[in-house]
């Protein structure tokens, strides 16, 4: 069972271009502030000379001047070359918003497919689709779809490495890229990176070693990307970036530490579970539904699962734990930083919800054999209801 055809690739395409037809037609601009932030970022600079893409300013946005030096220009690089192109820029930073989402999207259900059963990947292309957490984030112009877009090739590109030698660029491009996107919050894509290659999730067959060392590449990588991005901010600004950005990052944070930081780290752990509850709904609750079910039986029924369950299991959930452990004793916090570990708890619970209410297999794998294309159209659907109704729905933040 493929988990695309190459008619629903072509379908997905059209139904990607005519939203973003509808984006720029419509002039659709977002009420978010970190994306109606972006979007007027990438505009600005998109009307400027491209030399000046590695530095955007605030340009009055949020009654702040000066250079932005919140994160490196990465989000704002693709959306400038758009708007450059001649689309217009703000709606270019929502278009480049929604192809990073459908991309997540397809790359997640190719690795459930690859991780649990092909049937599971290609279910999981609608059922991804209807948490509160991609309603929340539908059509956006911030940093959150094009990080997990990073990790996510990462994953295939570690994937892949182990098998040959040819793909080890593809794990260092992917983090990179992340780095040059919101900087300090790599560290996220680099905790996946690292139990990912413990665990192997899809058993690929070939050595860790070679993960590992594209694993060491990334590394080197990113560090030749700072400096020469470093050099390329000096010459268009007269200042260095990465000094005044760790600055900027780290000294209004404070950091919770086992004698005094309760305060912080107990209320900002709860915060970000109750997310991780709701954000990925319903499937998070299968989780618990499967663990009432098999109460007394945890450790048989475990043993029972596949190999490729159990390490994706182990993957999602631990590094969904993981993340919020390594965010929680931080001073700053925010829902959008746990937005790749609430994907995986989404992954996660949506695979045993399949197995928990076989009920909802069914009517999918009913809908999808009678519905021709079934995820793009659901995808199409939803970003229409968005459109229509986006003014009068009440604002879910994020």
């Amino acid at each position: 069972m493929s988990l695309l055809s190459r008619r629903e690739a072509w379908i997905w395409t059209a139904s990607l271009l005519l939203v973003s037809a509808l984006l720029i037609s419509t002039h659709f601009t977002s009420d978010d502030p970190d994306s109606a932030l972006y979007a007027d970022l990438s505009a600005r600079l998109a009307a400027g000379s491209a030399t000046r893409w590695i530095a955007p300013e605030w340009w009055g946005n949020w009654n702040t001047e000066g250079l932005f030096r919140e994160h490196p220009a990465g989000v704002f690089l693709l959306p400038a070359l758009l708007g450059a192109l001649g689309i217009p820029g703000v709606q270019a930073a929502y278009v480049v918003g929604v192809a990073s989402g459908l991309a997540c999207l397809i790359v997640l259900g190719h690795l459930i497919a690859h991780v649990t059963t092909p049937r599971d990947g290609r279910l999981a292309l609608v059922l991804l689709q209807v948490t509160p957490l991609a309603s929340i984030f539908r059509i956006r112009a911030n940093h959150e779809y094009p990080m997990l877009l990073c990790l996510l090739i990462g994953l295939v590109g570690l994937d892949a490495v182990r098998r040959r030698w040819s793909a080890i660029w593809i794990a260092p491009i992917a983090l990179t890229m992340a780095l040059l996107v919101k900087g300090v919050f790599v560290a996220v894509p680099l905790l996946a990176a690292a139990w990912w290659i413990v665990l192997n999730p899809m058993q690929a067959r070939g050595s860790a070693w070679r993960a590992i060392a594209a694993c060491v590449l990334s590394i080197v990588l990113m560090a030749t990307t700072a400096s020469l991005y470093d050099a390329l901010y000096l010459r268009a600004t007269g200042e260095t970036f990465w000094g005044p950005y760790w600055a900027r990052q780290l000294a209004p944070l404070t950091i919770a530490t086992p004698g005094d930081g309760e305060g912080t780290f107990l209320p900002h752990l709860g915060f970000y579970l109750l997310r991780m509850l709701w954000h990925p709904a319903p499937w998070s609750f299968a989780v618990f539904t499967w663990l009432w079910i098999q109460r007394g039986r945890w450790v048989t029924r475990w043993r029972a699962l596949g190999q490729g369950e159990r390490r994706g299991a182990l993957f999602a959930l631990g590094f969904a734990l993981a993340s919020i452990l390594m965010l929680s004793p931080v001073s700053r916090f925010a829902e959008r930083y746990a937005f790749s570990a609430n994907y995986a708890v989404a992954a996660a619970g949506l695979v045993v919800a399949l197995r928990v209410w076989p009920a909802v297999r069914t009517a999918v794998e009913h809908l999808d054999q009678r519905v021709p294309a079934l995820p793009a159209f659901l995808w199409l659907a939803l970003m229409f209801l968005r459109l229509a109704l986006g003014p009068i729905l009440p604002r879910i933040s994020a």
